[in-house]
């Protein structure tokens, strides 16, 4: 999965983390709100997807349903190596959005931009006092 969060950013896109042991109403209602383009799952998350019938159309502006790409961490493919280059992304462009369980019961989202994550990296680095040479 890290590799699809990579490729996710790297595209220009945002992406939505989801636990698979959260309840199904909790995750239908997360889906609903994030209302995603794609969904980047492997075999536990289609099953989950499966089950929450999130298969059928709930997706406002993306015609009948979002795609499901299942990611098989067992398969080994070889892909064509591409590095394209994404105009336009800046570091205030939407990184991730992780829900919180909200004071009213219902799920919020909360945005990070690519600079808060820089942001967030650096400091580790300075406050555990990361270099070349750490593990």
């Amino acid at each position: 999965m890290i590799i699809g969060v990579l490729a996710i950013l790297k595209a220009g896109g945002a992406y939505v983390p989801l636990d698979p042991t959260y309840p199904k109403e909790r995750l239908i209602s997360i889906l609903e709100d994030a209302n995603p383009r794609v969904a980047l799952v492997d075999n536990v998350g289609l099953a989950i997807l499966k089950e929450a019938k999130m298969n059928q159309p709930c997706y406002k502006d993306h015609g009948d349903e979002a795609p499901i790409v299942l990611i098989d961490v067992n398969e080994q493919r070889l892909l064509p190596h591409t590095n394209p280059e994404v105009d336009g992304l800046t570091s205030r462009h939407l990184a991730y959005i992780t829900y919180t369980s909200g004071s009213t019961g219902r799920p919020k989202g909360v945005m990070t931009e690519h600079q808060g994550v820089v942001n967030h990296t650096l400091s580790r680095f300075k406050v555990y006092d990361l270099g070349g040479s750490s593990r």
